[in-house]
């Protein structure tokens, strides 16, 4: 029997709740980590992983696969929670985060291109968007039908690069293209507007060629909508501003910088640990 839409919510609410247990799982292996653009990306990444994109984790180089760049590359900790869950690596890869000690563990603060369902090493801010249009040019010089799709930080936006690609989607007319903001308004040591304003900032998308969407980045419901209705139409690259809050999911972490990073301990895990079981 095909999954109703509301067992589809239920089951991907489900899957963001384990990814926000995962990034304190190994945040407290690590003994420290980003938080905030972990958490907030957690309702994405579930939908992302466990629902649009066509992906074979068994089989992780398959050609035909769609593409995801975590261009934040510090929210890396959300991205090695997904793919856990996902069955690209196994259970005990998130206890070996950022295990620097034994050199053995490639899951570190940025992602690693050694890490199974890695499409590129990311963590230079401002890299993602650049190589995403070049994938997207690449599926389509090939006659490929995979869909690329990039998450880029609203504070990330303050690099350049992200202009110079914004505007090559657009001349190439990239529809298999979606460049994902995570819109949590807050950036390493400061609100994003505190140190240079990006509003409007859906306007200047359009004004650079992409067709624009918008939505709640914590409702599963209306993610599911925005990126099902991928792409967008008008022959355009596509963008979705996700509106979210660093550091959901731990009251004492959301809505400031100081859980951009931070160090995490038993007690601060125990902590946010009683807040999710409680969702």
């Amino acid at each position: 029997m095909a999954e109703t839409r509301e067992e589809l919510v239920k089951r991907l609410e489900g899957q963001t709740n384990k990814i926000r247990r995962n990034i304190w799982r190994a945040l407290k292996a690590s003994g420290s980590g980003h938080a905030g653009g972990s958490l907030s990306a957690a309702e994405t990444l579930a939908v992302l992983y466990f629902h649009k994109m066509n992906i074979r984790p068994n089989e992780p180089d398959w050609e035909d696969r769609d593409r995801f760049i975590l261009s934040k590359g510090h929210a890396n900790a959300g991205l090695g929670a997904a793919l856990e869950l996902a069955g690209f690596v196994d259970d005990d890869y998130v206890n070996r985060f950022y295990a620097m000690d034994d050199g053995r563990s490639p899951f570190g603060m940025h992602p690693d291109i050694k890490v199974p369902g890695i499409e590129f090493s990311t963590g230079g801010l401002g890299h993602g968007l650049p190589v995403g249009v070049g994938m997207a040019l690449g599926a389509r010089i090939k006659g490929k039908s995979f869909h690329t799709y990039v998450m880029i930080g609203d504070g990330e936006l303050h690099e350049g690069s992200n202009w110079e690609a914004a505007m090559s989607g657009a001349m190439y007319r990239l529809t298999n293209l979606t460049a994902i903001i995570d819109a949590n308004r807050i950036s390493q040591s400061a609100h994003v507007a505190e140190i240079m304003g990006i509003e409007p900032l859906a306007d200047k998308w359009r004004a650079f060629g992409w067709e624009v969407r918008e939505c709640n980045g914590h409702s599963v419901a209306e993610l599911v909508d925005a990126l099902d209705a991928l792409p967008y139409g008008n022959n355009k690259p596509n963008c979705l501003i996700i509106h979210t809050v660093k550091g959901k999911g731990a009251s004492f972490a959301e809505d400031t910088y100081l859980w951009h990073q931070n160090a995490v301990n038993q007690e601060i895990y125990d902590k946010a640990i009683a807040e999710l079981e409680t969702v």
